[in-house]
């Protein structure tokens, strides 16, 4: 039977488990920073005019940011205390999502989650239901995109009205039946190891939460493609209207989550950057909307780099904690 960590997170046996993981995640964010490093599109990046952004837009943009990854983290927080009851503090949390948005830059893109699930079990959340709740949590953040990718379509596109309220329908229930059984599926698969440790009914997972918790990735997704909008029309001298916030909101929403499923692009590189573009030719010029989305691309690689940082900092703090404990032993 595995030992649990104790309260400095080092596992009771030998105290290797906390620099391990530590340096583990240290070196996801040394690869991750080559690939963020290679990521960024500075050639496109000189046809910007500092002449057209108004004042306003940093500091909007920066904070618009800021308020995202916060209320991101406040999500997350929610779903792993629902799901496992275990209750992290913000700031865990924030750094649980920040080494899975680090991790998508490697080939692969299950090293974020890797890394995290790590993290996690600092907190004695077990493997299997830190990876479950993951896999919840890119589920709900889907269809969220999901729902926003509807609505967005119904303004921007509505002579396919009809067509876009059928698939969006059938893609929601999909969406809802699989949210609905992930517990159920999980105890399946670890069906001869730790099913008694994921209970037949979690208490606070059912339709209502499954559906707050979609709406609030729903106001992520509003909130990321409001960005990519002032980006935009900070750029270039666009009538502002609707049908353009719509399509432009769309174009963001479906550019990122079809991005995402490119395992072999890190971060979607490329592929989210074509899927935007395509979706806008019909709205914009085509060079626009490419400069729009490769400026949006450089903003999220750079605040990427800065959670890498930030990562980088925190797990060589703890490794070397880690190595103290081990040589000392923890302090009574």
């Amino acid at each position: 039977m595995d030992e649990e960590p104790n309260s400095s997170g080092i596992n009771a046996r030998g105290g290797y488990l906390k620099p391990l993981v530590s340096i583990g995640v240290v070196l996801l964010v040394v690869i991750s920073l080559y690939f963020v490093v290679r990521a960024l599109p500075l050639e496109m990046l000189g046809e910007i005019r500092p002449k057209r952004l108004a004042l306003w837009t940093l500091p909007l943009i920066v904070f618009l940011q800021l308020v995202f990854l916060l209320v991101a983290a406040q999500i997350w927080r929610w779903i792993v205390r629902v799901l496992t009851g275990t209750t992290c503090t913000l700031w865990d949390s924030y750094m649980q999502l920040a080494v899975v948005t680090v991790g998508k830059y490697v080939p692969g893109k299950v090293w974020g989650f890797v890394a995290r699930a790590g993290d996690m079990y600092r907190h004695k959340i077990p493997l299997h239901l830190s990876m479950m709740s993951s896999v919840i949590e890119q589920l709900l953040l889907m269809t969220g995109g999901l729902i926003v990718s509807v609505v967005a379509a119904l303004i921007a596109l509505p002579q396919y009205r009809v067509e876009i309220i059928i698939a969006g329908g059938l893609l929601s229930l999909v969406a809802i039946a699989v949210l609905m059984n992930v517990p159920a599926l999980t105890r399946w698969i670890l069906r001869h190891r730790k099913t008694q440790e994921i209970p037949r009914k979690i208490p606070g997972y059912h339709v209502n939460s499954v559906f707050g918790f979609t709406l609030a990735y729903a106001a992520l997704w509003v909130l990321s493609g409001t960005i990519f909008c002032i980006i935009y029309f900070s750029l270039f001298d666009a009538a502002v209207s609707v049908e353009i916030i719509a399509a432009l909101t769309l174009a963001n929403t479906l550019g990122i989550i079809l991005g995402f499923f490119a395992f072999f692009a890190p971060g979607g590189i490329g592929i989210r950057e074509a899927i935007t573009t395509g979706v806008l030719a019909g709205f914009v010029p085509i060079r626009e909307a490419l400069l729009a989305a490769v400026c949006y691309r450089a903003w999220l690689v750079l605040m990427d780099g800065l959670n890498a940082m930030l990562i980088l900092v925190r797990e060589t703090r703890l490794a070397k904690r880690g190595r103290k404990i081990e040589i000392h032993g923890p302090q009574q």
